[in-house]
């Protein structure tokens, strides 16, 4: 008797083990239908995969984090998003890295102070493609400054394009240059068409590009972005009025 009574003690508790894993196993085909459902109803989006993939890969990767140094993931996805300063200052922390920038958005100017060396490297780097246009194909090595910053400043980001002033400076008065040093001057003045020649085949129009030099420091380059507005007879009257 006792033997029969432990082997019915026994059969009891297989029934109520069978009986949990098989709730168990509903649970798990109710979830996986539900994430199914999920998945199907879902879209992708290339722009925002790709930030889940770089931050993998920085993650997961020395030899990544040692290439971005003083740039953040944040940085290198930003072009397409936002104020147009704020997608012009992260191109330059991008491509440029060491710069002086300051930015009102209530006047509508940006200056970007740097060196002449680093902003001419910049503009004559091969194999240069737009960024906002090929966001997956963007890598922290890759050369996409002039065909970026010409695609940012010419949309109508906020209400209007974006005019870039640059100005190149010279160790002396450029009248007294004439006189006393041509060459010197005539050099500067290649370099500005040269600047304008790269800007104007990135489709840049010439509305929005002012290039000249002054007296100052030869090793840095001055650079103002302002919104562009265009010349109205009525405004300008109303203005002279004004003063």
């Amino acid at each position: 008797m006792a033997f029969r009574r432990r082997r019915r003690i026994r059969q009891q508790g297989g029934t109520s083990s069978n009986a949990g894993q098989m709730m168990n196993l509903s649970l798990f085909i109710m979830l996986l239908a539900f994430f199914i459902v999920l998945n199907s109803l879902s879209s992708y989006e290339e722009i925002k995969s790709e930030k889940v993939r770089r931050s993998i890969q920085i993650t997961f990767s020395n030899e990544a984090k040692e290439e971005l140094g003083a740039v953040t993931i944040s940085e290198l996805e930003s072009f397409n998003e936002g104020h147009t300063f704020d997608r012009i200052d992260a191109l330059f922390q991008a491509q440029i890295v060491t710069f002086d920038s300051q930015k009102s958005k209530s006047t509508g100017r940006m200056n970007i102070q740097l060196s002449y060396e680093k902003f001419m490297s910049a503009i004559q780097a091969g194999g240069q493609y737009d960024a906002t246009r090929y966001p997956s194909r963007r890598e922290i090595r890759d050369n996409f400054f002039l065909p970026t910053l010409a695609s940012i400043i010419r949309a109508n980001i906020d209400g209007a394009p974006t005019r870039m002033e640059i100005t190149f400076h010279v160790p002396d008065n450029p009248a007294a240059m004439h006189n006393n040093a041509p060459e010197a001057l005539k050099e500067k003045i290649d370099v500005i068409g040269e600047v304008a020649r790269a800007l104007m085949d990135q489709r840049l129009p010439e509305k929005l590009i002012n290039i000249s030099y002054e007296k100052g420091d030869p090793n840095i380059v001055d650079l103002s972005f302002i919104k562009y507005v265009p010349f109205s007879p009525v405004i300008a009257g109303q203005e002279e009025e004004a003063q």
